[in-house]
């Protein structure tokens, strides 16, 4: 881990880089899961239930205390799913960092091929993705969602425990000697 950690803190562009793809994968998570959704208009914001903060929606899912309306975008904001969405998108984002400087690297793999320290990250990645996927199924209305909606519970702390194992994974491959 310490090498990812060196690798991290000393490359501004790694940082900002991680920085996106967090950004862009809780905007996906909340677009998803409704928090963020279209048709507002002008600037307004408000949080008049801050005592609703712990009340839940569903599994890991909070209920809003408040609203932020920029331009077209609505965004009804709730502490909590910001800070898992932002968590989750920070988990994929090491993953990826994490692959591509084992990709880089390839001796760090064992295997002497650049494509195969690649392939380590897939299983993080495929469940990094269940935490959206099922809500995409729903999103577009499919009829497989509702067989899948049954097993969201199970999926998120399962990409969780999967982001985890993967990135200790790949960042052990990074502390090997070359």
């Amino acid at each position: 881990m310490s090498r990812l950690w060196r690798r991290l803190t000393s490359s501004p562009g790694a940082m900002v880089g991680l920085g996106a793809m967090a950004l862009a994968y809780a905007l996906a998570f909340l677009w998803l899961t409704g928090d963020l959704a279209g048709g507002g208009s002008g600037l307004e914001t408000g949080f008049p239930a801050w005592e609703r903060l712990f009340e839940r929606r569903g599994f890991l899912r909070f209920e809003p205390v408040g609203w932020i309306v920029v331009g077209g975008w609505v965004w009804t904001f709730s502490p909590l799913n910001t800070l898992l969405a932002l968590g989750l998108g920070i988990l994929l984002g090491l993953n990826l960092l994490a692959a591509w400087w084992v990709w880089r690297s390839p001796r760090a793999c064992g295997l002497g091929e650049a494509s195969t320290s690649l392939l380590a990250s897939i299983p993080a990645l495929l469940l990094g993705g269940a935490c959206c996927a099922p809500l995409v199924l729903i999103w577009l209305g499919l009829p497989l969602a509702g067989a899948v909606a049954g097993v969201m519970p199970i999926l998120l702390p399962l990409a969780v425990v999967a982001m985890l194992v993967g990135l200790w994974r790949l960042a052990r491959r990074l502390d090997r000697p070359p």
